[in-house]
């Protein structure tokens, strides 16, 4: 007999489907050759709404996003700031900041 799925297992199923463990891959593997995440995600053929919402729904691609973005960030900017966000910066404290000033 088979059951219905619950919210959270349809979620991840879901995020499973619309982003694909090859297309993380070569997001993750973008990145970690220096392109911005929105120029990654846009060769890939997804939004990067959609790439920070599947990141918090798969945690372990949600983890190693976050700790690629954070390894490749510019030293130069100010991270932790909107100002980080607004020089194109997506590193979790740049994200958090402009989340913070909303």
């Amino acid at each position: 007999m088979s059951y219905p799925m619950n919210d959270t297992e349809q979620l991840i199923a879901d995020a499973e489907e619309e982003l694909p463990p090859p297309t993380r891959s070569r997001l993750i593997a973008k990145l970690r050759k220096g392109v911005h995440i929105d120029d990654a995600a846009r060769e890939l053929g997804v939004s990067t709404q959609r790439v920070f919402s599947a990141a918090r729904i798969l945690t372990t691609f949600g983890e190693q996003l976050d700790s690629t973005l954070t390894a490749e960030r510019d030293p130069a900017l100010p991270h932790g700031t909107v100002t980080g966000y607004n020089k194109r910066c997506r590193c979790p404290q740049c994200r958090g900041a402009v989340n913070r000033s909303l």
